[in-house]
């Protein structure tokens, strides 16, 4: 079990976050290397702004086909609609939908993660709906979660538009510490002793991403737990994230 950590820089991400949709900015995007804890931010987050009754459309693996990805922004918005909707009539729907949510001064925020997968068609309909939606007094904004290494090869025309780009930063070798500590903790490992040396070569192995951190506690307390060791070396720590690669 993977207790959840807020890092400073997961603190500083959705702060900035909160402060998009302060400013109604149009699009925001959240960037960051693989591993670096996007989508746990926005799932945690979009949970957050329902609890405060923001209207959430929260996609997580967004529809390669132009229908999926209607259907899954009807839904999420309440829109009226039936299984024999055609995507005209949902697109209409959408929209109808988002401009009673505007009238009622609801905020509606829209959160795609994995942004760097979606097809040419279902951008164009997320830019469709920044252009007549967002901004311009529109409560809300559009959030965008990419890959910090697919950028450069995005359609830019959704990224041009963007008011606020935010990248959520690796973990420093404090954070990994605290997070091991709650780990070790919240899986009983009491017993386990990872020194400060230890530590850095974990901080070190995992570039400070916070899913290689996990994957190499994993495996260095199933180790320890195999050979009934009650402390791990630095080379076991190479070891483990050798058989990750």
């Amino acid at each position: 079990m993977n207790p959840f950590f807020e890092s400073p820089a997961y603190q500083e991400a959705v702060a900035r976050l909160e402060y998009a949709l302060e400013r109604h900015d149009r699009v925001a995007v959240l960037t960051g290397l693989t591993g670096s804890g996007k989508t746990t931010l926005l799932e945690n987050w979009t949970a957050d702004l329902r609890r405060r009754g923001v209207i959430v459309v929260y996609l997580p693996t967004p529809g390669t086909f132009e229908h999926d990805l209607l259907w899954e922004l009807a839904i999420g918005l309440k829109a009226e609609i039936s299984l024999s909707s055609t995507p005209s009539e949902l697109w209409f729907r959408i929209r109808e939908q988002l401009t009673a949510y505007s009238l009622e001064q609801r905020q509606v925020v829209i959160a795609v993660d994995h942004f760097e997968e979606i097809a040419r068609e279902t951008g164009d309909i997320l830019l469709s709906l920044a252009r007549l939606h967002y901004g311009d007094g529109n409560l809300g904004s559009l959030v965008l979660s990419v890959d910090k290494q697919a950028l450069r090869t995005l359609d830019l025309r959704l990224l041009k538009m963007a008011d606020l780009k935010i990248e959520l930063e690796a973990w420093d070798v404090d954070d990994v510490a605290s997070f091991t500590h709650a780990y070790l903790a919240a899986n009983h490992q009491d017993q386990v002793q990872l020194s400060d040396e230890v530590i850095a070569a974990v901080s070190q192995q995992s570039a400070g991403l916070p899913r290689i951190v996990s994957q190499i506690l994993d495996l260095t307390c199933l180790a320890a737990e195999a050979s009934q060791a009650e402390s791990v070396s630095p080379e076991t720590i190479l070891a483990v994230r050798e058989e990750l690669l």
